[in-house]
């Protein structure tokens, strides 16, 4: 196996579900109405002024592929009540909306939107990329929860 580094345009392209993730997330816990562009051109605004500042916090990972970030944004918001509902159907008794973490829930949202509106993506690269973001923020159980959940998915949405 090579420790070759991605290329960017993919690295750009994680950084873009990133971004994605952490807007749904503002999103769902200060119950934001911002718009789609705004959540975008504040988020990027944000990463610029963090690149420039010698205590990074955020801009380590690629820029975003904007065209991406715009089309996640704009389309989760669009079809957040679809999106919403595939999420509450798909848990089971031990994995309930309620108690799952809002960040978590931002990770499914983006994943789902992915994998029902955007057929041409092969739907193992969208599990793995947010299995793979999942793992930057949480431990294994939730992890496994997101994967197997996504997996099944996968079938169903496709």
């Amino acid at each position: 196996m090579s420790n070759k580094p991605l290329p960017l345009s993919l690295r750009r392209k994680s950084s873009a579900r990133l971004a994605a993730v952490q807007c749904v997330y503002r999103m769902r816990v200060n119950d934001d109405s911002l718009t789609p562009e705004a959540l975008f051109d504040d988020y990027l605004t944000q990463w610029h002024e963090d690149k420039a500042s010698p205590n990074r916090a955020m801009s380590f990972d690629a820029e975003p592929d904007k065209a991406l970030f715009k089309k996640l944004l704009a389309g989760i918001v669009e079809n957040s009540g679809h999106i919403e509902s595939v999420i509450k159907t798909s848990l089971t008794h031990k994995w309930k909306i309620e108690r799952m973490s809002p960040l978590l829930i931002a990770i499914l949202a983006c994943a789902i939107y992915e994998l029902k509106y955007t057929p041409a993506l092969n739907a193992s690269i969208i599990v793995n990329e947010y299995v793979t973001l999942t793992g930057r923020f949480f431990e294994l159980q939730e992890v496994g929860f997101v994967n197997g959940l996504l997996d099944a998915l996968a079938k169903t949405l496709r």
